[in-house]
């Protein structure tokens, strides 16, 4: 089962599940209208807020459902999947983006010799290392966000962009 978030009347996207106020129906939505209060949706007529129909003499009819801002409970859509965190293949420096308060980037030195090791050097200073055994045991234990190589994370500090 996917995760899904709410999304309000501003940012909706095509294909966000359309949820009004009053129905257990859904409708997907399709895009903006000229109104700013109006947004054109896809799904079966019952219970949405109206169904428009344009259209001139002798041309084609145009007919689609819409749903008004007045009428709009909420939108879904599927949440955004966290990357995948490749295990590092070499022996050397790398950097975990972190979600722990006052730190925000941590250095990895990986080391292999038999078995893989990997030492964790945070703000706790430059001589404390902690053990990990597997790639598994890091990401279970630090919950990373983010890998970059050494050369990938001082690109980015020298840009700027950290």
């Amino acid at each position: 089962m996917s995760k899904k978030i709410r999304v309000g009347w501003d940012d909706l996207k095509p294909g966000d599940l359309i949820h009004v106020k009053g129905s257990t129906n859904t409708y997907r939505f399709k895009s903006r209208t000229d109104w700013h209060s109006i947004i054109k949706v896809e799904g079966d007529g019952v219970g949405v807020s109206a169904t428009w129909t344009l259209g001139v003499e002798k041309e084609p009819v145009s007919v689609f459902l819409v749903v008004y801002e007045e009428d709009f409970a909420y939108a879904t859509r599927p949440a955004p999947k966290r990357p995948r965190l490749e295990e590092p293949q070499q022996d050397g420096e790398y950097w975990l983006k972190v979600d722990y308060p006052n730190r925000k980037w941590l250095k990895l030195i990986v080391f292999r010799s038999g078995s893989i090791w990997f030492f964790v050097i945070g703000d706790l200073g430059p001589n404390v290392f902690t053990p990990y055994h597997t790639w598994v045991d890091v990401l279970r234990n630090i919950n990373p966000l983010e890998v970059l190589s050494a050369e990938g994370y001082y690109m980015r500090k020298a840009k700027g962009k950290l």
